[in-house]
């Protein structure tokens, strides 16, 4: 299903605000999380803002390093 663009952009803050959840539960600053995903800090605070879409390959990077599955990435699950 095509979701308008407004769902897309609510769907990328939902995700961000997921990320900095998982971050903190890790005790992780964003410098500290940007340095294990080899990412400029600055690219790391708009994703967690929910201003740009990430690419598949973050999404296994980010589980892996937060120690979460992929697809909870999708679901923002918070189990």
């Amino acid at each position: 299903m095509v979701q308008s663009k407004e769902e897309q952009q609510e769907f990328l803050r939902q995700l961000g605000e997921y990320i900095v959840l998982l971050r903190k539960q890790q005790q992780l600053k964003q410098i500290d999380l940007a340095d294990l995903l080899d990412m400029d800090v600055r690219v790391l605070r708009r994703i967690e803002k929910g201003e740009t879409n990430i690419q598949i390959l973050l999404v296994f990077q980010l589980a892996k390093v937060l120690n979460v599955q992929p697809e909870s990435f999708i679901t923002l699950s918070k189990d």
